[in-house]
Formats: structure tokens, C-alpha cells, sequence
């Protein structure tokens, strides 16, 4: 293609944003809120059945043993079946799971049922994961990535809005209690969405019918390009992304990102620490929380596309997260300094979680991208595994959850270090410039 008959990069980018993004967005903003929504109803159940603060933690945290098992073969059989079909069944089995969660009646179904949506939903993440890097070069994928990952603070923005009112306003409905009503309204929204997956994704740009014969022809040039500026070897067998050592920094620097999924479990908990009574006012606290740190991850993604760096990018927000909540002790006496603290931890947190995802694709393609980040992301959640079970059982044995949070912040601090010094990273390529200008 020359001339005229090029069509414009940006323009073509977009079409396919447009085309993809809202529906994964939606997935993931109930994704992850009917993942955490289990800290909202927590502040009414744990009364009900009679739990405490460590039976809690490990509660949460089992959902990671699931996730570990079953993440690497679902990212294999989305390569068999396509993305599509792949996310239709993933979406409506965990949106059963958590509708099954309003009839738990005591630790052991809420132990069962957290594993069969941690299993449920593996997948999901590395997956879309892996389909975007179908969809977009490296030039494009971080801001792709983040707009997919806003889900992450857009689902604290509804779970916020909602949760709490749900659970004060509709307690005693039917004789049931509004932590039982809570798992029903987040759960049937991702039986829906899944039935819709069939019909709204298109599992190559390829077989895309809204792209112009030419337009195809500009993806898949970008990717093949791509593929050639790579300076890393990249892994083409299950072996050899096995044997690649930063396949195992990225593991180990994810693992200590995932160790804070203390963060949306805990975050109404410390609120109603600090003095605030009401399910409904912590809803809506954490809403404006998670709308800060849905812009600041947007505003980091997007910087981090325009000047073509991921390094420094990290740093920072790793090192403003840690900051955040090593502070949190300190801002105990005030609602506002508390959730402020919060809103500057959480949107940091995730803006360095959102960049750390575009690096993977980078090292990683074909099969080796499927096995890759799907083994980053399993083998991560042993993060998640650790964080809510260290958080809760400290804060079950000394009564003060800000040691835990130091923890975690240390923890997330390591990581960040590893991320930025331990993988080599280069200036993005971007079109129409050689890649010997692009180095860092």
C-alpha cells in the first residue's frame, strides 16, 4: 500500500477501539467489581455467619488457588476456540458463582464458592490480554491496555455507588439480607454480558468485517513490523517461555503488584474505621476514590504512549503508591485525609499495574504470549494468595490493619524495583520512524 491508499494509523486504531473497547470494558468492570464485591457485603456477613477478620482473609484469598490452576490452560483453549467463545463461558459461570454466593450460609460454602469463581475466572485477564495483542502493536497497546484496565477504578466507581445503597436499601427484601442481595445484582450482569461475548467480538482483525480490506492489511503490517524491531529473542514454544528469564522477573515483580488486592477488600473496612457509619456513605466515599484513580491511570497510560516509556513511568507510581499507604497511620483521625490517602495510593497502584501489563507482549508472541502472561498472571495470584491472608490475620491478632497495609506497600515497593531495573526497556517504535531512533 502507497500513497493515498495508506489509511491514517490513528483513524484505523480508533475504528477498532470503538469497536472493542466499550464491551471489554463492561467484562471488566464487572469482572472485577463481582471479584471484590465480597469487602462491601463483609460489613454486614461477618456478623451473620459469624466469621472474624482472618476467616475473612483466607476466605478472599482462596479465590487466588482457582485462578492459579485453571489461568495457563484457559489462555491455551482461547487459542483453540478464539476469544469469543472463550469469554461467553468464563463470564457466565462466574456471574452463577456469585449469584450462588447470596445463599452461602457459613465459612465452608464461601470457601468453595470463592475457589469456583477464582477457577471460573482465570482466564479472563491474560485473556483479554492476549486478544488485544491480536488487535494492536506495541506503539497502540498501552493505550489500549488502559482503557480496558480503567475497569479496575470504574468497577470501585459502581461497586461504590451501588453496594452500599443496595445492601442498606434493599435489606430485609424478601426476608433476605442486603449482603445476599448484593451478590444477585453484581452476578447477573456477567451472565448477560457473556451471552452478548458471542455476538460482539471479532477474534482477528482478519476476519474483521468493519475493517477495509486495507485497513487489515495496515494491522497486520504494524504487527509484523513489531516482530522485527524486537532486539529480545522472543518465545515461540511453551519450552522456551518457560526458560526465559524475564518471563520469571515479570512473574515475581507481579506477584508483588497482586500481593495489594488488599486494596478493594479492606478499603471500606478502613473507612468505617475512621468513623464512617453507613454502608451507603462508604459506597459513595469510594466511589469519588476509585473516579480519581480511574482519571490518574488513564493520564499515566496515555503520557506513558505519547513520550514512548514504560520505565520511569513504573518507578513513579510505585513509589507514590507506597508512599500513600505508609501514610494511611497517620491520617487515622480523618475521614477525608484517609480516603485522599486512599484515592492517591489506589490511583498510583493501578497506573503502575496498567503499564507493568503493556511489557509483557513485548518480550512475547504467539504461543509463548499465551503460556507467558497467562503464567505471569497464575503464578502471580500466589500475590493474592499472601496479601488479604497476612492483612487479615493481622488485624485479627493485634486489631490495627495499617501494619498489614505497610506490609503491602513494602511488598508493592520491591516489585516496582524489579519491574523497572530487572527488564531491559526501550523506546516504543512508532510508524514512519526506524527503530534506531527510538532507543531509550
Amino acid at each position: 500500500m502507497t500513497g493515498n491508499t495508506v489509511p491514517n494509523h490513528d483513524a484505523v486504531y480508533r475504528k477498532i477501539g470503538w469497536r472493542l473497547m466499550p464491551f471489554l470494558l463492561a467484562c471488566y468492570v464487572i469482572n472485577y467489581l463481582d471479584r471484590v464485591s465480597i469487602g462491601y457485603a463483609k460489613l454486614q456477613f461477618l456478623g451473620d455467619l459469624h466469621l472474624n477478620q482472618a476467616v475473612f482473609g483466607m476466605i478472599t484469598s482462596v479465590f487466588a488457588v482457582g485462578y492459579i490452576l485453571f489461568e495457563v490452560p484457559s489462555n491455551l483453549l482461547l487459542l483453540r476456540i478464539g476469544a469469543p467463545a472463550t469469554l461467553a463461558r468464563i463470564m457466565i459461570l462466574w456471574g452463577a458463582t456469585i449469584v450462588s454466593m447470596a445463599w452461602a450460609r457459613n465459612e465452608y460454602w464461601l470457601y468453595v464458592q470463592r475457589f469456583l469463581l477464582g477457577a471460573f475466572e482465570a482466564g479472563f485477564f491474560p485473556g483479554v490480554l492476549l486478544y488485544l495483542s491480536f488487535w494492536y502493536p506495541n506503539h497502540q497497546r498501552g493505550r489500549a491496555t488502559s482503557l480496558f484496565l480503567v475497569g479496575l477504578p470504574l468497577s470501585g466507581i459502581v461497586g461504590g455507588a451501588i453496594s452500599g445503597s443496595v445492601m442498606d436499601g434493599m435489606d430485609g427484601l424478601l426476608e433476605m439480607r442486603g449482603w445476599r442481595w448484593l451478590f444477585i445484582v453484581d452476578g447477573v450482569p456477567a451472565i448477560l454480558l457473556g451471552l452478548f461475548a458471542w455476538f460482539m467480538l471479532t477474534d482477528r482483525p482478519s476476519n474483521a468485517k468493519f475493517l477495509t480490506p486495507a485497513k487489515k492489511q495496515l494491522v497486520v503490517d504494524d504487527m509484523e513490523a513489531d516482530r522485527r524491531d524486537r532486539r529480545t529473542a522472543a518465545s515461540a514454544t511453551i519450552l522456551e517461555t518457560l526458560k526465559n528469564p524475564r518471563v520469571w522477573v515479570m512473574v515475581s515483580s507481579y506477584f508483588c503488584s497482586v500481593f495489594l488486592n488488599v486494596n478493594n477488600i479492606w478499603f471500606p473496612t478502613i473507612l468505617k474505621g475512621v468513623g464512617v457509619k453507613s454502608n451507603t456513605d462508604i459506597g459513595y466515599i469510594l466511589a469519588v476514590v476509585w473516579a480519581f484513580a480511574a482519571l490518574t491511570v488513564v493520564l499515566v497510560c496515555r503520557n506513558s504512549d505519547r513520550v514512548g516509556e514504560r520505565k520511569w513511568h513504573l518507578l513513579a507510581t510505585g513509589l507514590v503508591a507506597a508512599t500513600a499507604y505508609f501514610l494511611l497511620p497517620l491520617a487515622s483521625g480523618s475521614v477525608w485525609a484517609t480516603a485522599g490517602l486512599i484515592a492517591i495510593g489506589a490511583g498510583a497502584a493501578y497506573g503502575n499495574f496498567m503499564v507493568f501489563w503493556t511489557v509483557p507482549p513485548v518480550f512475547l508472541e504467539a504461543r509463548g504470549a499465551a503460556v507467558g502472561i497467562a503464567l505471569i498472571s497464575s503464578l502471580g495470584q500466589f500475590g493474592g494468595l499472601t496479601g488479604p491472608s497476612v492483612v487479615g490475620w493481622i488485624f485479627q491478632e493485634t486489631g490495627n490493619i495499617y501494619t498489614g497495609y505497610g506490609i503491602a506497600a513494602a511488598v508493592l515497593l520491591a516489585g516496582t524495583m524489579l519491574s523497572t531495573f530487572a527488564l531491559p526497556h526501550e523506546r516504543l517504535r512508532k510508524p514512519g520512524i526506524a527503530p534506531s531512533h527510538q532507543q531509550a
